[in-house]
């Protein structure tokens, strides 16, 4: 080997050594800062402040001082930059943000009619295995525990105080309540480990946050957005300082310092960008992109993070710093390459999901998203593309322009959504109850109609959602106006959209309800069964119809769509009672009592239905359908639950005695309903039961005219 050789050899040696000595040094320096980090977190704290823009926070670049508060955290922390939610909806984006998988995967779509299933691993469940005291304290109706998002907490405090939704139905609370109750729960838990999620709804519409920060921020303008946004400050403004205080609580118990505390939101609001002016209809900028900070124990240098990240990754990167293990199924992925490191670790191969299935409401198609690296994609009839860097508006669709690239993000999100959609297997959909509906509208939310939960198809047939926004914005005018009772200005609104958009659910709806309460019942009609068309499995509309058919003398109709109701739940035994109704008006007498027997097997106590057996078995003229054993047995039932002082169950059970040759008690138990009937003056009955009576007393059972 020649001297060169020798020396190229050496000096290659050298490099390798070099770099394999460098490789473990970083390597340990890594292992170093994630022992470090775990050693000082003791307790973690999630902020979550519903609805914030991570532009209107100070430290984010927003023109007026916001959030001192949190500023001060963000500058002893890491800020991520470009924080990407996967929905802007309260339920599912918190429900992302506390299992760390999407939406097709959690099966949560909509604040509506939906619930986080058991099968879901929380980030409460996982930290209370690992011997964590876990609570809670959430300020809003949505997150109420009967939607599930209360798993793994071992207090969860969502029972509101002071009530701020101006109709007694306590459907979300000021911030003020929310830490008042947060810095009680840490001065009582706080002698062990603790998780505690806070979270805070003030930004949420309405904006009327307390002075002085409304007139601090609030700006007279003749434009109502611009007075919005104004008002939109000051609510933002306002919870910093509640978060401020719970900080301060922090210090005073000597918490602040072991604490990992983490700040952030579930969606943004749009503001009026793109038309929209709340949220959860678009999946733009202003919808999704949302504030993250974490300040980490022993890690106080303040650092700046650029590279896109999800809410999803909260639960994997809490996981990561405590050094413990997570669910295999989770979407996120751990960030400590980028918070416990100066090198910020970028994934030019990630992509970050988004949806928005409330365009279904419309018979829209879905929107569905991607972000990855400096792009986002959106699917849809008429897809979009956007640097969303360079475009933070999103006003340039590139989708021409850029095609190729198009495509490969669309192959992107259709694996996602091959590998996610439905994966779990849970059930995550359920009724909502009146009471429920009601407190959801409180808040601005139609809980009506729901959204199409398998439409992740890539259709190109079906509306696009831009061409309906009007729909979402007049949808929350007319559900307000319905609610206050101005069913006139709710007529008006919905008759002229019905000529625009004459196959959307919720005109149809409005106008079908408006017209069913007047009593109108063919215009009623002439509404619903548009409507049933899009909701065929909707069981409350196939009563609705069921009963105006009946009302309109059309037992046959309302018997299919009473039948359709059963068949969509047989669990109801008030439709097989109204459907063996409408069977009897049709002289189906058999198909009656088989249903009023149905009705019985649900509900053994019923006195009506006991009622009805029992008058039909005994004075039917028909001698097939007539069995006085068993008219007495119904009868005597009905007559016991209701101590033998009811006249119309009397009534029956006279008939039942009469109808097997028990004349006396016939004519005894007749006696009885008369005198009740004569103490309540109906003279009209008092009459009918002493035509009934004179036949019992000549040997002869009263018999019904065919």
């Amino acid at each position: 080997m020649s001297d060169n050789n020798n020396v190229t050899f050496v000096m290659k040696r050298k490099i390798i050594i070099i770099s394999v000595m460098a490789l473990i040094l970083a390597g340990l320096g890594y292992w170093y800062l994630s022992g470090r980090s775990v050693n000082s977190i003791q307790n973690v704290i999630l902020i979550s402040i519903d609805t914030c823009r991570s532009d209107y926070l100070s430290c984010y670049g927003y023109a007026r001082e916001t959030t001192p508060n949190i500023d001060a955290v963000a500058g002893e922390g890491i800020r991520f930059e470009n924080v990407f939610s996967p929905v802007p909806l309260t339920l599912p984006a918190h429900s992302s943000m506390l299992t760390g998988t999407i939406p097709p995967y959690h099966g949560v779509h909509d604040n509506n009619g939906y619930r986080l299933d058991q099968s879901n691993v929380t980030l409460a469940e996982i930290l209370k295995e690992q011997g964590f005291t876990t609570g809670a304290v959430i300020a809003s109706f949505i997150l109420n525990r009967q939607f599930g998002i209360s798993q793994g907490f071992d207090h969860y405090n969502d029972t509101f105080e002071e009530d701020i939704s101006k109709d007694g139905r306590f459907s979300e609370r000021r911030g003020a309540e929310v830490t008042r109750f947060a810095n009680g729960w840490l001065a009582a838990y706080s002698s062990k480990p603790f998780f505690l999620f806070l979270h805070y709804y003030d930004p949420h519409l309405r904006y009327e946050s307390p002075e002085p920060y409304r007139s601090r921020f609030f700006e007279k303008s003749p434009f109502k957005m611009a007075e919005l946004k104004s008002l939109y400050a000051g609510e933002v403004a306002y919870t910093d300082y509640c978060i401020g205080q719970v900080i301060t609580r922090l210090r005073e118990l000597n918490l602040y310092d072991n604490t990992l505390l983490i700040i952030t939101s579930d969606h943004g609001e749009m503001l009026g960008e793109h038309g929209e002016e709340e949220h959860g209809y678009f999946i733009y900028q202003g919808a999704v992109k949302v504030p993250l900070i974490m300040r980490i124990p022993g890690h106080t240098e303040p650092r700046v993070i650029d590279t896109p990240v999800g809410l999803v990754d909260i639960v994997p990167t809490v996981c990561g710093l405590l050094g413990i293990d997570y669910p295999q199924e989770i979407s996120g992925i751990d960030l400590n390459r980028n918070v416990l490191t100066r090198k910020e670790a970028a994934d030019e191969e990630r992509v970050l999901y988004s949806e928005s299935l409330l365009p279904t409401y419309y018979n829209a198609n879905t929107l569905l998203a991607v972000v990855s690296g400096d792009w986002k994609y959106i699917q849809t009839t008429r897809p979009e593309l956007y640097n969303w860097r360079q475009d933070g508006q999103e006003q340039h669709n590139l989708i021409d322009e850029q095609g190729p690239r198009a495509r490969i993000m669309q192959d992107r999100l259709r694996e996602i959504l091959e590998s996610q959609a439905g994966r779990n297997g849970s059930d995550s959909q359920f009724e909502l109850n009146d009471e429920a509906r009601k407190r959801l509208e409180s808040l601005g939310y139609v809980a009506d109609g729901s959204v199409d939960s398998r439409s992740f198809e890539f259709d190109q047939s079906r509306h696009d959602p831009k061409d309906y926004i009007e729909c979402n914005v007049k949808r929350s005018e007319v559900a307000i106006l319905y609610n206050e009772g101005r069913e006139e200005k709710v007529l008006e609104i919905c008759r002229e959209l019905v000529k625009k958009y004459p196959q959307v659910p919720f005109v149809n709806r409005y106008l079908g309800k408006i017209f069913f309460k007047r009593k109108q019942y063919q215009q009623a009609l002439a509404y619903f069964t548009v409507l049933v068309e899009y909701e065929p499995e909707n069981i409350k509309l196939h009563t609705q119809i069921a009963s105006a058919y009946m009302e309109t003398g059309h037992p046959e109709e309302a018997g299919d769509h009473w039948q359709e109701a059963l068949r969509l739940n047989p669990n109801q035994p008030e439709l097989y009672n109204l459907l063996a109704e409408s069977y009897y008006l049709q002289a189906e007498y058999q198909k009656a009592i088989d249903n009023w027997k149905m009705a019985l097997s649900y509900k053994s106590d019923w006195i009506q239905v006991l009622y009805n057996l029992a008058w039909i078995k005994a004075t039917h003229p028909r001698e097939d359908i007539r069995d006085p054993d068993m008219a007495l047995r119904y009868a005597l039932q009905a007559c016991e639950l209701t101590r033998f002082s009811n006249p119309l169950t009397l009534n029956a059970l006279a008939a039942a005695y009469a109808a097997t040759g028990r004349f006396p008690q016939a004519v005894e138990t007749a006696q009885k309903a008369e005198q009740i009937y004569q103490a309540q003056k109906a003279d009209d009955l008092v009459e009918k039961i002493r035509e009934k009576m004179e036949l019992y007393k000549a040997g002869q059972p009263y018999i019904d005219k065919p």
